[in-house]
């Protein structure tokens, strides 16, 4: 066993005492390991076409009662390759079409069950992706 070579590398490594931070780097790549192992969450307030449309794929109910509406300009300002990546607030949409009935004195009974049933399903963890190509 030949250990001269380890004597003369010392001065390569260098001592880190224990209250000292990682690098941002290691951080960050730590942080993105992290996010990608957590389940991926449903933020109604921006959620896209395609996350609402897997949410209906995997069986959730009421999803399709107000459907969800993206203006043109908002998809070519955006630069999204695909319209369903754009994000959109839906609890906004329907909340404002509440004020709207509101506003012009009709009933909103609907609406407002609808927008119980969104908000519940807000945080709901996405479903992972199927691969249906076999």
């Amino acid at each position: 066993m030949n250990i001269s070579n380890i004597g003369p590398n010392l001065a390569a490594s260098r001592a880190v005492s224990g209250k000292t931070l990682p690098s941002p780097a290691i951080a960050k790549a730590a942080e993105v390991a992290d996010q990608s192992q957590a389940p991926r969450t449903v933020d109604m307030r921006r959620v896209s076409l395609n996350e609402i449309n897997a949410l209906i794929k995997s069986g959730v109910d009421g999803l399709l009662d107000v459907v969800p509406y993206i203006p043109t300009a908002t998809i070519n300002s955006s630069g999204a390759g695909d319209a369903g990546d754009v994000k959109v607030d839906y609890l906004g949409q329907i909340e404002a079409q509440i004020e709207f009935q509101k506003s012009r004195h009709e009933d909103t009974a609907f609406l407002e069950k609808v927008l119980s049933n969104v908000k519940r399903l807000d945080g709901m963890a996405l479903p992972p992706k199927l691969d249906v190509m076999a």
